[in-house]
């Protein structure tokens, strides 16, 4: 229905409603049109801000999507209904006694969005690869003006970042807590104000582009698998004028919201390599804590609605409280997944579960012992390459790579001493993230019954056997309480996805 009450002269199927559009959906097309209101960030209260607008999307939305957006119309009144004309590129100023105007889009299917193929496990690295080359193609068809460049620079980014953590401690204690808000303050603006250079190199790079403003995965759709970018921000151009690296963070963050920490992870990379962005880690980390602020605050602002159900603002607090919880765990990184425990207890497949999950490297200490001697993982070590000078030599390899961590890291190794555990702890804080334990162990009957099964497996890395696992067990130090380890102890009789249920609650 639109807001004059009538009916529209179109076959309808289905329609959409948010805050400030109609989107009507028939079989072939979507009509989408502004509601007549007005808020804080945007104005659509009369009808030629409406006229403009859709004009405004109309161009902009064809960066991205040249072939979905078909064009616009004017909407007049025909006998008790709104009937859309005919389908044209531009709009006079003064029609007579038009009532409004639409936006005419091809109908992309419903199963086509980003989404819906995830949630039907569709969506695989590929997809992500074909829409980071569709987005960097827009941004270097469209160099940056003066005017976008400036959008980028300190002083002005000041009071998006900054102004944006000091607004969200208005939801301490309901959504996040003190200490959670304290810890993101000293990123958001503690490490701005310390890295101006920064923000300024961005600028210098050529970095900062007139974006599309609003990359959340709902306005990303793949049809014949070529990638359609939907629904950019037409009201306010300064929603739009990003560093294309915050850009493609937003999507990012807005994926590991829906769980897709893996796709989250692919992101990153393909835009790494397709935009040849050689950006720092600690500013992706930073976007991408800035911007689940942002989706936090948004959701959170239903709070202070007195019009809004209690219900809601139930589902509104829990889904804030996640959106904070998610920039929480980029104000830690980078976090070191540290999987322990005897050989043989499964620790291994508990360690590449995890590091599939978040899309995070394995470094594994048999691996790095048959590099450290130079042979094929496959191949079978002599006794003294387990020496107990070798073996230093690994677990210094393994306090080196979390030197190099991004935005997270897997250790797969025994860590059967309390020393090593405490090395890798000190290794996480010098990083500026933190340690986190898998222990994992299962009786020693099932152990061993995988280590027999293991010796037969031409392919095993690693060269332990069953008749070392008395002697395994009483050099193991158990984690102890005095430690101070943020410790998860998982049995290896369950299933791996169980151990990743307990790390992202963890962190989470």
């Amino acid at each position: 229905m639109h807001h004059s009450g009538l009916p529209f002269d179109l076959p309808v199927e289905r329609e959409i409603q948010t805050h400030a559009n109609l989107v009507l959906l028939t079989a072939e097309r979507a009509y989408k049109l502004k509601k007549p209101v007005k808020f804080p960030f945007l104005d659509y209260s009369t009808l030629e801000l409406r006229r403009q607008m859709i004009l405004n999307e109309l161009q902009l939305n064809r960066r991205f999507a040249p072939d979905i957006y078909l064009g616009v119309a004017e909407v007049r009144e025909r006998d008790g209904k709104l009937a859309v004309g005919e389908l044209r590129e531009d709009l006079p100023e003064s029609s007579r006694d038009v009532v409004d105007y639409c936006v005419i889009m091809k109908r992309i299917p419903d199963d086509a969005w980003l989404p819906a193929l995830m949630r039907d496990g569709k969506l695989d690295e590929t997809h992500i690869i074909s829409l980071m080359r569709a987005l960097v193609q827009a941004y270097r068809a469209e160099p940056a003006t003066d005017e976008v460049r400036a959008a980028g620079l300190p002083g002005n980014l000041r009071h998006n970042t900054v102004a944006n953590i000091a607004e969200c401690e208005a939801f301490v204690p309901d959504c996040l807590s003190r200490e959670r808000w304290r810890r993101l303050d000293a990123l958001l603006r503690g490490w701005f104000e310390r890295h101006p250079e920064v923000f300024a190199a961005r600028v210098a790079e050529d970095r900062i582009r007139d974006g599309h403003g609003d990359l959340k995965p709902t306005n990303i759709a793949f049809v014949d698998g070529r990638p359609i970018i939907t629904d950019c921000i037409e009201f306010n151009p300064l929603f739009r004028r990003l560093d294309t690296l915050c850009e493609v963070a937003f999507l990012a963050t807005g994926l590991e919201s829906l769980g897709a920490f893996d796709m989250a992870a692919h992101v990153f990379s393909a835009y790494r390599e397709v935009a040849r962005d050689d950006y720092p880690e600690p500013l992706r980390r930073y976007y991408q804590a800035h911007l689940a602020c942002v989706m936090g605050k948004v959701t959170a602002l239903q709070l202070h609605e007195p019009e809004v159900p209690e219900t809601q603002k139930q589902r509104a607090r829990e889904q804030a409280a996640a959106h904070f919880a998610l920039a929480g765990f980029h104000a830690r990184e980078p976090h070191v997944i540290v999987v322990m425990g005897i050989m043989g207890c499964g620790k291994s497949t508990v360690a590449d579960a995890i590091g599939a999950h978040f899309g995070w490297p394995v470094v594994n200490s048999d691996v790095v012992r048959k590099q450290l001697c130079g042979v094929a993982p496959s191949e079978r070590l002599p006794q003294e390459a387990y020496s107990h000078e070798m073996s230093v030599k690994v677990y210094d390899e393994l306090y080196a790579a979390v030197a190099t961590a991004g935005a997270g890291l897997v250790l797969d190794a025994q860590f059967a001493m309390a020393q090593g555990r405490k090395q890798a702890v000190e290794s996480a804080r010098r990083a500026g993230g933190h340690a986190l334990f898998v222990h994992c162990d299962a009786p020693d009957q099932v152990v061993r019954e995988r280590m027999k099964k293991r010796v037969l497996d031409p392919s095993r890395v690693s060269d332990a056997t069953a008749d070392l696992l008395e002697q395994a067990r009483a050099r193991f130090e158990l984690p102890a309480p005095e430690e101070g380890l943020e410790l998860v102890a998982f049995d290896t009789r369950s299933l791996a996805a169980e151990a990743v249920t307990a790390v992202l609650q963890r962190m989470l």
